[in-house]
């Protein structure tokens, strides 16, 4: 159904956009729709993420609706293995470290031949994703985002990836269909922080994007409940 990109610094609440929080009002997925691969093995930031994301392993992924692991093969295996399943929602968090932890782990042993081995590995995830769009799936890739300064004064927010050479052979925001990047401002009447998603590019960011129409707003609240009902109403 759609590929989205999900870009923002640590601790804005990409993962606490996944959850159900009606304190905050945050609609969230649909556990018994989602299944989630985590890279790193923290807690889930919402009440009850255990019951609604129970954690298996990938050699059983029917006991479970979450699976943590950092390697490369092994996620694209488990995205393959979704692709018919009755999922609708897969969501990929913490995704940077995959490259991250394969390159401190073999950056000595495999030299100049390390930034190729990390183009091809995501690149067989990303050829993974296809496939689970073309099912008919929503795939979420929650990510941290790194800030570049354009030439025309604004911030082009990239996948942040483990360098230029990297790069070269990677250009994730180019494979998605949504890139929303996560804002946070204060709101002096409430006097709270306020986390938002912007849509499409503005004066400050250049590398927002969304097909035209799908969000009628510029920025919409961290939710990925809300942004699944407007590729629900967009796509039909």
């Amino acid at each position: 159904m759609a590929k989205v990109l999900v870009l923002a610094p640590s601790g804005f609440g990409k993962s606490t956009s996944i959850g159900q929080i009606p304190e905050l009002g945050i609609k969230g997925l649909t556990p018994t729709e989602t299944y989630l691969i985590s890279v790193t093995s923290k807690p889930l930031p919402f009440k009850g993420s255990g019951t609604a994301y129970p954690i298996t392993t990938k050699e059983d992924l029917q006991a479970g609706r979450r699976v943590i692991t950092d390697d490369a093969r092994a996620i694209e295996a488990i995205l393959l293995a979704l692709v018919g399943s009755p999922f609708k929602n897969i969501v990929w968090d913490d995704s940077n470290y995959v490259m991250q932890n394969w390159y401190m782990a073999n950056a000595l042993a495999k030299g100049w031949d390390a930034p190729k081995q990390i183009g091809f590995m995501m690149g067989k995830i990303f050829d993974a994703i296809e496939k689970l769009d073309a099912a008919g799936k929503n795939v979420f890739i929650l990510a941290h985002g790194e800030s570049i300064p354009g030439p025309d004064g604004r911030i082009y927010m990239k996948y942040k990836s483990t360098g230029k050479m990297v790069d070269e052979y990677l250009t994730i925001e180019g494979k998605v269909d949504v890139t929303l990047i996560g804002v946070s401002r204060y709101d002096a009447t409430e006097k709270k922080a306020v986390k938002e998603f912007l849509t499409n590019e503005n004066e400050q960011f250049s590398s927002a994007k969304s097909p035209i129409g799908m969000f009628e707003k510029q920025f919409i609240p961290n939710d990925l409940g809300l942004v699944v009902d407007k590729i629900n109403e967009y796509y039909g």
